[in-house]
């Protein structure tokens, strides 16, 4: 056919045109069939890049609320509130930077009392510090009181996340510890005593314990000034956003809350210009959707979230894993065109092989849909149990207290909630080890599985700390039953632990009543939770459900 076709040509020129105007005409083909490979494979990654920075966030916002709560409540406890009152007499004086009253201080049997409470405190929260500071700026007490370095007569006035508290509203900053040089985040609550302020309490969560926000490769967390803060490529630490309000800050702010002063931008570019020309077939609206990032030689894409109610933003920088097959696909669907517009022969070997990719990019799209149907399930279901203990998640077992609340009036049935701690649960993870620590966990659940009916649910709050349901149950019987889970837990230790691990549970429990809200019931479980723990743990308390008194560690601003 060929030879048919040079035949009849009028001479070399034409022949010359017609290879061009096939090779145009297949290029255009071509670029049409990447074009729809292209926008497939987008849209799968993007769904999931998205699904991943969504639950990062979730994540990060659950974290920081339970965080939140710790220093919210204990600024309503009358002791922080009556120590930060009689301590106002305490002022900085001296040289600068040297502690104040320090001596005195530590000295003080009221505050001393109180620095062993915050020591408490920082021990079953989970918290790295937690340090009390009067209305003149001056820490008056910390958990670390005995340490040589801790706060106890250090001026604190400096600090950026005490600005706003000894304002009289809440604060929340990331920042490094001038003493320790380890970053984290700083949370600041108001303290009020007969609604004057008289100070603030702050709490600090390391960094180390939240590693968790970035586990997939290419996340990381920037704080409210565009630095990076935490990321999976720990590399990218200390790096700045492009254009981000550190940059306008002055040298002392920075060096305040960093301890540095110069930070590297990250070299997150828009690409158009370069995927324009390496692929000049991808249209402009999607080469505006790609970036470049150091380390990647390839296209990727870029997702981010804020509005996390801390500042902080998560971000995922994801490789359009598809670009190096679509890269090869155009060229060889080009090739593949072209032969198939120069001859018969080539048209039917271009269909056959066509048809056959084809059918190869459906199976691989089905193939990745049920991936992403499957990775959808299992996010649910994490998102439902706890993966360690296979109990309820915290916002799942509140979301389910809710309902059975609604169920309970509606029905006019009794309900009681408790909530359970293992008590001395930091010892066993420093004796033992943080495995012996799950194991631990793990056994309560399952203790409380075979003790519990099967509509009674159990769910992880935080830490060691459980939330139990009992619907259709009456205080006293209530009482019973946690009881009776109490002293099964003690009398039959897990055959996973060591035998020197003794195992106890200190548990609270109280009734719904006709004008209960979730938070209210939560609360006086709490309530009674911690009247176990001061009468000796071990032990089961209840709260009957006219009982007024306010929560003396637990707060409704978790909600």
């Amino acid at each position: 056919m060929k030879r048919t076709i040079l035949r009849q040509a009028s001479g070399p020129a034409s022949f010359i045109l017609v290879v061009i105007a096939c090779w145009f005409a297949s290029g255009l083909v071509a670029d049409r069939m990447v074009q729809q490979e292209l926008d497939a494979a987008l849209r799968q990654q993007r769904q999931m890049s998205g699904s991943i920075v969504y639950n990062m966030a979730e994540v990060i916002a659950s974290d920081l609320a339970m965080s939140r709560a710790i220093p919210a409540t204990m600024a309503e406890l009358g002791v922080i509130q009556q120590a930060l009152t009689h301590s106002q007499n305490y002022a900085v004086s001296g040289v600068d930077g040297e502690p104040a009253h320090r001596e005195e201080l530590l000295k003080s049997p009221e505050l001393a009392g109180i620095d062993g409470f915050l020591r408490d405190a920082q021990g079953f929260s989970g918290l790295d510090i937690i340090w009390l500071v009067n209305a003149n700026g001056l820490c008056v007490a910390s958990s670390n009181a005995q340490n040589a370095q801790s706060f106890v007569g250090i001026d604190m006035r400096s600090r950026s996340y005490l600005t706003n508290a000894l304002l009289g509203a809440f604060g929340e900053a990331y920042g490094v510890g001038r003493a320790s040089g380890e970053p984290g985040i700083f949370i600041s609550a108001p303290v009020y005593d007969d609604g004057l302020l008289v100070g603030a309490i702050v709490a600090k969560v390391g960094i180390a314990r939240l590693r968790h926000w970035v586990a997939h490769a290419g996340t990381f967390v920037t704080d409210d000034n565009g630095v990076i803060i935490m990321a999976h490529n720990a590399a990218l630490e200390g790096q700045a956003m492009p254009n981000s309000r550190v940059t306008q800050m002055r040298e002392a702010e920075r060096m305040s809350t960093y301890h540095r002063d110069e930070f590297q931008p990250v070299q997150i570019r828009a690409v158009k210009g370069q995927v324009r020309r390496d692929a000049p077939w991808v249209p402009p609206e999607i080469a505006e959707q790609l970036f470049d990032m150091p380390g990647q030689p390839i296209p990727t894409l870029y997702q981010s979230r804020e509005g996390l109610n801390s500042g902080l933003s998560a971000h995922l920088v994801d490789p359009l894993a598809a670009w190096p097959e679509l890269m090869r696909n155009h060229k060889r669907d080009h090739m593949l065109v072209f032969l198939t517009l120069a001859g018969t022969v080539a048209l039917a070997w271009v269909i056959t092989v066509s048809y056959l990719r084809e059918r190869r990019h459906h199976r691989a799209t089905r193939v990745l849909a049920e991936q992403l149907q499957s990775a959808n399930t299992l996010l649910s279901a994490e998102a439902r149990h706890d993966a360690l203990t296979g109990a309820l998640s915290r916002r799942y077992f509140l979301d389910l207290l809710r309902h059975e609340i609604d169920r309970a009036h509606a029905a006019g049935e009794p309900l009681c909630m408790a909530i359970a701690d293992l008590d001395h649960f930091k010892q066993i993870n420093d004796r033992f080890g943080h495995a012996a620590g799950d194991r631990a966990l793990e056994h309560f659940v399952d203790t409380c599985r075979s003790e519990l009916r099967g509509s009674d649910a159990i769910g992880r709050l935080g830490g060691e700390e459980f939330g139990i349901l009992l619907p259709a149950t009456a205080l006293g019987a209530g009482l019973e039953v946690v009881e009776r889970l109490r002293m099964r837990l003690k009398s039959m230790p897990s055959t996973k632990l060591p035998p020197s691990v003794g195992l106890s549970v200190s548990i609270g429990i109280t009734e719904l009543s006709q004008e209960d809200l979730p938070e209210r019931i939560v609360s006086r479980a709490d309530q009674a939770l911690y009247t176990a723990k001061q009468g000796g743990r071990d032990r089961s308390e209840a709260v009957p459900p006219d009982d007024t008194a306010p929560p003396t560690r637990a707060s409704a601003s978790v909600w």
